[in-house]
């Protein structure tokens, strides 16, 4: 009955009457009704009014959006804590009832005959928990042969897994570049994580993996394989490096194609463009314009060039777009994020009181908007529907922390950290540790020669992890590896590149350029 009883509670009173499942952190509406904090935020988000009003789902009363956000409704303690007396109930309950079977089953042991079927002449002494079980000695000693016999053939098994790795990590440590060797390393690594729980016995002699020098140091190898003890060893003649022997890495054109090109100007004057994002339909451009910081817009464009709209802001300076299709436009004058549908209608703002000088954004695979604050040289995480501030990261090593993306290989972020003498790429971890740095130049200063840049604006990365960054003053895209190390340059001055100001990586995996003076260019690299 007591069952019968929690079961009703739970289907009439503690179901959710929108995903139809027990509630999880239920909320209350003015009206009395209650839902799943996630149900009814997705349901506000998509029914929301220009009034910024929404029906209650069950007795369509309307509702209005709190002006910080809906995680401002009450939580219903009352359901909350009648779930936990329900469930700590079924809990104790289903203790007793296995400490019931346990004392029924000990019982039943007891007087069950006392000798072995197999060895009738032994008695019954041991439980076998694998076969759960009553065995006599003689069972035990055949059981444990057994055991021996299958953890022979599984450590056997883990040391040809084992050799398999490290042939493997021999092959791409011999062939491979820098930032392919740091592509696989951690699938590597979390391979053989796993394959350490298992018990197999220690090496008497170390393993010898032989490797060409390259730009790859010690200090990486032991992260990848543990220990390394260095043995220089100079190649055979004739011995020589494939750097692209690796499988599944990208290959660069030697000459990149400009597939499409369309100008934003469209009659205004521009001062320049600042931010740039792209998705399946739009390309969404901000710019400023006539020299006045109020005279700025954020247009959308289709991909041929079409402008479909714009909408004005003070002083926007970047923007990032959301798979839900909001956009996330940073305001240095308002000192927030506004959020904008894609219509151009003004969804909610995020980070008032908490930023001082948004620059750059970026949207991470979480669906969680990160802003880069020059002044306060902080990285802010805010939750996409509420706009709760979620994390706050320090950016000591910086000086003025401008733009911001993430890696969408390992979440890492990186950071232009944008000096009139000495800028920098500092690429982090997802919980803020420095992993890599990259200055242009000798001594980091900046200029024009190789591995130097004359100006840094944007900045994106593609799905193989790579670091493209805006060289503005060169005409020229700088392409980094994973780990913040120069590969080369793509989209010269000799592919018609003039001032590049921002970047993006669409859908189709082509590089997105906006130029300072409005032109928007499509390149194919790969």
């Amino acid at each position: 009955m007591a069952e019968a009883l929690a079961a009703d509670i739970k289907e009439n009173i503690l179901t959710c009457s929108i995903c139809r499942d027990e509630f999880e952190d239920p909320r209350v509406l003015p009206c009395f009704h209650t839902f799943c904090y996630g149900c009814i935020c997705d349901h506000a988000t998509r029914t929301l009014t220009p009034n910024r009003t929404f029906m209650c789902p069950v007795c369509r009363e309307e509702i209005q959006f709190p002006a910080s956000g809906l995680h401002q409704l009450k939580k219903n303690f009352v359901f909350s804590k009648t779930k936990d007396i329900i469930t700590k109930q079924q809990e104790r309950q289903t203790l007793e009832e296995e400490q019931a079977n346990v004392a029924a089953v000990t019982q039943a042991i007891a007087q069950m005959t006392i000798s072995c079927e197999k060895h009738p002449n032994n008695e019954l002494k041991y439980y076998c928990g694998d076969d759960n079980t009553v065995i006599c000695v003689n069972s035990a000693y055949d059981n444990w042969k057994k055991q021996k016999e299958a953890t022979k053939g599984i450590i056997e098994f883990h040391h040809a897994t084992l050799h398999s790795a490290c042939d493997f990590a021999q092959e791409l440590i011999t062939n491979g570049t820098d930032s392919e060797i740091m592509l696989h390393a951690k699938p590597l690594i979390l391979r053989l994580a796993v394959m350490e729980k298992t018990p197999v016995p220690t090496p008497d002699t170390p393993a010898q993996i032989s490797y060409i020098p390259g730009k790859i140091y010690t200090a990486r190898l032991k992260a990848m394989l543990g220990q390394v003890t260095e043995e220089l060893q100079l190649p055979l003649p004739g011995q020589g490096t494939n750097p692209r022997s690796a499988p599944n890495l990208p290959v660069f054109f030697e000459k990149v194609k400009c597939t499409h090109s369309f100008c934003t100007l469209k009659g205004d004057i521009i001062l320049r463009i600042y931010g740039l994002a792209v998705d399946e339909q739009y390309t969404y451009v901000v710019d400023q314009y006539n020299s006045w910081l109020w005279n700025a817009r954020t247009k959308l464009f289709t991909h041929d060039g079409e402008l479909k709209f714009d909408f004005k802001l003070n002083n926007p300076f970047d923007v990032a777009v959301s798979q839900t299709g909001h956009l996330y436009i940073t305001s240095r004058v308002d000192k927030c994020v506004k959020v904008y549908s894609t219509r151009g209608k003004q969804v909610t703002t995020m980070g008032r009181g908490i930023l001082e000088a948004p620059c750059g954004i970026t949207v991470n695979r979480q669906g969680h908007a990160m802003v880069c604050d020059e002044e306060k040289k902080f990285i802010f995480t805010f939750h996409p529907d509420s706009g709760q501030l979620l994390n706050t990261i320090p950016l000591r090593m910086c000086k003025n922390p401008v733009y911001i993306t993430v890696n969408s290989l390992n979440d890492s972020i990186v950071i232009l950290d944008i000096d009139c003498v000495k800028s920098c790429v500092h690429v982090l971890s997802p919980t803020g540790n420095q992993l890599y740095q990259y200055q242009y130049g000798e001594k980091g200063s900046d200029g024009s020669g190789d591995g130097q840049l004359g100006g840094l604006c944007g900045v994106c990365t593609d799905s193989y992890g790579q670091i493209f960054i805006a060289d503005t003053i060169n005409h020229r895209i700088v392409v980094l590896s994973p780990q913040g190390q120069f590969i080369r340059y793509i989209a010269t001055e000799d592919d018609g590149l003039e001032h590049p100001i921002a970047l993006a990586i669409n859908p189709a995996g082509q590089l997105v350029v906006a130029e300072e003076d409005g032109m928007v260019k499509t390149f194919q690299y790969l």
